[in-house]
């Protein structure tokens, strides 16, 4: 259980706790957003659309954030196109991506809602593909961002 989880009244001030193992390399949360490498993927979805993706190089495990010159992760961008107190539906497919759900971060606005599990679906899935935790108040429009092993193209996700 983390303070922002408790207090959620303190994302207004702090970010959520970020593992950035997970993340590529050079990334950082803000408190509505995160930076890869100085680039925003808020502001990357806005200029093209959802989903996107924004790949770099990934973490050596154990090292303190030093980048891989051979290992990639990407960062999905998507759109919540469907949401129901149990279930969201996002606009990416990500079916057959090692998504890590556990990174999830709602992005391009900060709520105070308590956090609640929702099962995702994909686009085109009707069984859930994953399982995230996220803040209560998820609505129709909100983006979600989260990492996943590998380089993967846009044309994978769309």
């Amino acid at each position: 259980m983390t303070l922002t989880a408790l207090l959620p009244t303190l994302r207004s001030s702090i970010p959520a706790p970020f593992d950035a193992g997970a993340w590529p390399a050079g990334s950082a949360p803000t408190l509505d957003d995160v930076t890869v490498r100085a680039v925003s993927v808020g502001r990357y979805a806005e200029i093209c659309g959802t989903p996107c993706v924004c790949t770099g190089p990934a973490v050596i495990p154990a090292s303190g954030g030093v980048a891989s010159a051979s290992l990639s992760t990407t960062v999905v961008v998507a759109t919540v196109t469907d949401a129901t107190p149990a279930t969201l539906r996002l606009d990416a497919c990500v079916a057959g991506l090692e998504v890590v759900w556990r990174e999830a971060r709602l992005i391009g606005r900060v709520s105070h809602a308590y956090d609640e599990p929702f099962a995702v679906l994909d686009a085109h899935g009707s069984a859930a593909c994953g399982s995230v935790v996220l803040p209560g108040d998820v609505h129709v429009g909100d983006r979600v961002a989260f990492p996943c092993p590998g380089c993967h193209t846009v044309g994978e996700v769309r």
